[in-house]
């Protein structure tokens, strides 16, 4: 397994980590500038962008499965339910609450 896939094992294994990108870095026995340069290399996108991106995809999962926003919201690394929402509706298109109404 290369070191690329072995990143993405690890970050999918660890997505609500506090510390994954320096955890990530340690673990390939690497700088956290090398790993944030390699990986927008590679990926064509930021480190943080991608977690944030998967963090949201897995909100979103959980939200339409029923989940109380505020719970989602501080599971998913936010430290407000007004930053988790901004960030969702950035991201998706919709407010939480509208996605938990889409399930109903």
């Amino acid at each position: 397994m290369n070191d690329f896939n072995l990143l993405m094992e690890f970050l999918e294994n660890n997505l609500l980590a506090d510390n994954l990108i320096a955890d990530a870095a340690k673990k390939l026995g690497i700088s956290d500038y090398h790993l944030k340069r390699t990986f927008i290399f590679v990926a064509g996108i930021s480190l943080s962008e991608y977690i944030k991106t998967r963090r949201l995809v897995l909100a979103n999962e959980e939200l339409a499965s029923g989940a109380p926003v505020t719970g989602v919201a501080f599971k998913y690394g936010y430290n407000s339910v007004e930053g988790f929402s901004r960030a969702f509706k950035s991201f998706s298109g919709y407010l939480p609450s509208q996605v938990q109404k889409i399930k109903s």
